[in-house]
């Protein structure tokens, strides 16, 4: 055989080979994601939320939802180096929520919630806890998902420790909606330990780009505009007329507020949310 149509021949079966491998591998950082999407509304579904329509993203002909429309480059280490395990209660509108410019930074984030992931299943006796694997999965595509998605990935990683405390075995709910997985995301994808990188990835895009069955933060962002808002949204289906984030409108009333904490380093402090314990 020439050397040339041997070489073009050694190409194609590495191609080949690599293709077969790469559900064993997390996506190079900058891989673009494939998606599905949805809404999420742990405790309420707001019937007047329509599937949507996707797009073809990123030339690899899969469907995903439309990204969030307003992008500002987060990098890892931007925002507070240091947060505090405290609890602050708070109300109101966004305006009275913390600045974005002092949430901490991602790097930092994931870093204080690794010993909650760790254990979190077992203290909720979900089953078996998270391996330093699996915590290295979910941190390779919250990153991921927030480039394909826009939307920051401290907001992304605030609503998983808040959905599930980072448990990938964190139990399906149901209040007229199936919510599973990291995200409890809205009729989405529930860990396989079969399956555990591609069902990792895929619950982390439900909750951030939405189901079939609604959305996920993209589009409450796009709706809203404002990450506390969204958050309401992502909760409750909708937002009081008033405004109050505090005002679950039938959800969680102290949702917010939990992650605006999160968002500014509590992990395991007390909870001061009037009611909650």
């Amino acid at each position: 055989m020439p050397s040339y149509n041997f070489s073009v021949f050694r190409l194609l079966v590495t191609s080949l080979m690599l293709l077969c491998v790469c559900e064993a591998l997390p996506l190079h950082k900058y891989t673009h994601i494939a998606s599905r999407f949805s809404h999420l509304s742990l405790h309420k579904k707001d019937e007047g939320i329509k599937p949507r329509k996707t797009l073809t993203a990123f030339g690899l002909g899969i469907k995903v939802a439309k990204p969030f429309a307003y992008w500002r480059n987060v990098n890892t280490n931007d925002g507070a180096a240091y947060g505090s395990d405290t609890y602050t209660y708070y109300s109101g509108g966004s305006e009275n929520f913390p600045n974005p410019n002092n949430w901490m930074s991602f790097e930092a984030m994931f870093k204080a919630n690794i010993p909650l992931m760790k254990q979190s299943c077992g203290w909720n006796s979900w089953g078996p806890d998270n391996t330093d694997r699996q915590i290295g999965f979910i941190k390779t595509y919250i990153q991921q998902v927030a480039r394909a998605s826009r939307v920051d990935q401290r907001a992304i990683l605030a609503v998983v420790m808040q959905e599930s405390s980072g448990c990938l075995r964190a139990p399906t709910t149901s209040n007229g909606v199936r919510n599973p997985g990291l995200m409890q995301s809205h009729n989405g994808v529930a860990f396989d330990p079969a399956r555990p990188v591609t069902t990792i990835k895929q619950m982390i895009i439900d909750g951030t780009m939405g189901t079939a069955d609604g959305d996920g933060l993209a589009q409450l962002m796009n709706q809203y505009g404002n990450y506390y808002r969204a958050f309401r949204a992502y909760n409750s289906g909708s937002i009081a007329p008033s405004g109050d984030l505090s005002d679950g409108n039938g959800a969680t009333a102290c949702y917010v507020s939990d992650v605006a904490n999160r968002l500014t380093g509590w992990t395991l402090a007390k909870s001061t949310c009037p009611g909650k314990y």
